[in-house]
């Protein structure tokens, strides 16, 4: 996982204190000068100037690249897997491998045209973020969906949970309490609903990923690529 303190943290903080290493002397230099030490004076302020000038250059471009990165970081959460149950119902058997965190795999049987994977997201204001503080969420369910809102009215919903159990510190901190302090910090952005879906179809294999945007879903396999190229 990328973060601040990676491998690329000096190409930020060396150049940082050159600069400050530069701004001393030239500061000495103006004092040299003032005290009528005209030539040590330019001298430091000759050796001063292009450091300070340089070190912040160099910087400024790690920062941009470092926070680039960490902005279109990305998170793998689950791989898909696709098998008919019933062609003639549009009944398939969807095998949802978690990839963020201890190895759990969950099936569920949908009714449809899509799949659909849910989550609560919590991003964070940019300057969080570049931080190393990446978009958090908690998964909320599969569930079946139609390619078009006609096809769909009457149709049976079909889902499954995958919130899982609550994590442990729910037990001894009320989560107000959580929410208030992360509101006292002024590192939240906002709160949304965020869901990526794709075509159901039979031996497809698809991987979901947390973007700092929110979910994305992608074909992994040929199956998986020609059902998402040739919906509706």
């Amino acid at each position: 996982m990328f973060s601040f303190m990676s491998l690329g943290w000096y190409w930020i903080v060396v150049p940082l204190v050159a600069a400050g290493l530069g701004i001393l002397v030239l500061l000495r230099g103006f004092g040299h000068a003032a005290r009528g030490h005209g030539g040590k004076g330019i001298a430091h302020m000759a050796v001063g100037s292009p450091l300070a000038l340089l070190g912040l250059g160099v910087a400024l471009v790690a920062l941009n690249t470092q926070s680039f990165a960490r902005l279109t970081h990305e998170d793998d959460v689950a791989n898909v897997n696709v098998k008919t149950l019933d062609r003639t119902k549009n009944l398939y058997h969807v095998t949802i491998q978690r990839l963020d965190g201890p190895t759990q795999t969950l099936t569920c049987d949908l009714q449809g045209d899509e799949w659909e994977m849910a989550a609560r997201v919590q991003k964070w204001k940019p300057w969080a973020n570049v931080l190393g503080l990446d978009t958090t969420y908690t998964l909320d369910q599969v569930n079946n969906k139609y390619y078009d809102a006609a096809r769909g009215n009457g149709k049976p919903i079909t889902a499954c949970d995958l919130r899982g159990p609550a994590p442990a510190v729910d037990q001894w901190v009320p989560n107000s309490w959580l929410v208030w302090l992360v509101g006292q910090s002024y590192t939240e952005d906002r709160r949304f609903g965020s869901a990526a879906y794709m075509p159901l179809a039979d031996g497809a294999v698809y991987k979901v990923v947390m973007t700092q945007s929110g979910l994305n879903a992608e074909p992994t396999n040929d199956i998986a690529k020609g059902a998402n190229a040739a919906r509706p």
